[in-house]
């Protein structure tokens, strides 16, 4: 056989080895909220092809409009990084995320739950911290609040262990303040893993059930052109 033929076939292996080795790598999300008077914040590690490929984000926001508003600067890094400096860029964004908006998108998914269920099903979750500090003009108040808060915590996460995979228990607290002025603050840290493999299964599932529904991507169109 020709040398060209060898090399034709050694790069077809090459490309179907790193094909199977970037399909079993993790996309890995570490998310970092806080809410707290005057702070409202999100911060976004995203990490795909075991850490080759990063990116940043810092997102402050507020509760606006009936959804959530992003307009302030959101900082990221992006690139291959291979022990060379990262690179920096700054942006300025604003940009408003209506839950009414998504809700018509959504409509227009075929079978969306059913979707949402499958790939929540594939997503590890671990490194679960959800502080919450809670303080009300009267203590009975602030105690009732704080009890409730509680409830409403554990109801949450016992939902989720039931969606997506759980690898430890999750750190809850909520701190009561009596003595200090009426105020509320969360804190929420987690770090969500699923196979860059399962990840692009379900990117592409999620395409064909819109395409199933007439106008469903102009739906999506709209939604995202709007938001």
């Amino acid at each position: 056989m020709s040398i060209w033929i060898y090399l034709a076939i050694g790069l077809v292996v090459l490309l179907i080895v790193l094909a199977v080795i970037v399909l079993n790598s993790a996309v890995t999300v570490r998310l970092d909220m806080v809410m707290r008077k005057n702070e409202y914040k999100l911060h976004a590690e995203v990490k795909m092809v075991y850490g080759m490929i990063k990116r940043i984000y810092d997102l402050p926001f507020h509760l606006a409009n009936g959804g959530i508003e992003f307009n302030q600067e959101s900082v990221f890094k992006q690139g291959m990084t291979f022990g060379q400096d990262e690179q920096a860029d700054q942006k300025q964004k604003s940009r408003t995320i209506r839950f009414r908006q998504y809700s018509t998108a959504i409509m227009a998914t075929k079978g969306f739950k059913k979707w949402l269920r499958q790939t929540l099903a594939n997503v590890h979750l671990r490194d679960i911290r959800w502080s919450t500090e809670v303080a009300l003009e009267h203590a009975a108040d602030t105690a009732v609040a704080s009890g409730l808060l509680h409830a409403v915590k554990h109801t949450l996460l016992g939902w989720l262990s039931y969606r997506l995979i759980m690898e430890e228990k999750p750190a809850v607290d909520v701190v009561p303040r009596f003595n200090g002025p009426p105020h509320f603050s969360t804190e929420l840290n987690c770090i969500a893993k699923i196979s860059f493999g399962k990840a692009m299964v379900a990117g592409l599932v999620f395409i064909v059930r819109v395409l199933k529904v007439k106008g469903g991507v102009r739906s999506w169109q709209n939604t995202l052109f709007k938001a």
